[in-house]
């Protein structure tokens, strides 16, 4: 039987996601708790696998200059072939199936728009693929994940 999150957890995971660095004493005092009862619901949350992982976020310097999304038409029965397909390329970052005209959007990361036009033709060459569409991501307003 699946946990709810309750108030408490919700907030611990928001000042993660903020800062996935802060020490357990200061999540502690964010939220009311001991620094143990932090530590013991954090070791739930990872159990449970609400919280799979702690990450890096790059700052613009680190950042690949451009971002796209490809929005990807298959033909019928492609779609794990295109997805393997897709994970092998280094600048697809993401993928994602959705509901639609389209089934997959791949988001793709590049230094150059020379790079960028190559990485968008590879995709496009793919076997399995009837159609791609692409929108370079001009910015984020913002990105809660």
């Amino acid at each position: 039987m699946k946990r709810r999150l309750d108030e408490t957890d919700r907030r611990l995971i928001a000042r993660l996601q903020e800062n996935a660095r802060i020490p357990t004493a200061a999540l502690a005092r964010d939220v009311g708790l001991s620094r143990s009862a932090v530590q013991e619901r954090l070791e739930r949350l990872e159990k449970s696998q609400t919280i799979t992982g702690y990450t890096v976020q790059l700052g613009d310097s680190a950042r690949p200059v451009l971002l796209a999304e490809v929005m990807i038409q298959l033909e019928q029965k492609q779609s794990a072939g295109v997805v393997g397909a897709l994970q092998k390329i280094p600048h697809c970052i993401r993928c994602l199936a959705i509901s639609g005209e389209y089934d997959l959007i791949a988001e793709v990361a590049a230094d150059t728009p020379e790079e960028l036009d190559g990485v968008l033709d590879r995709i496009g060459e793919l076997s399995g693929i009837k159609r791609t569409s692409s929108s370079i991501i001009l910015s984020t307003k913002f990105d809660r994940r």
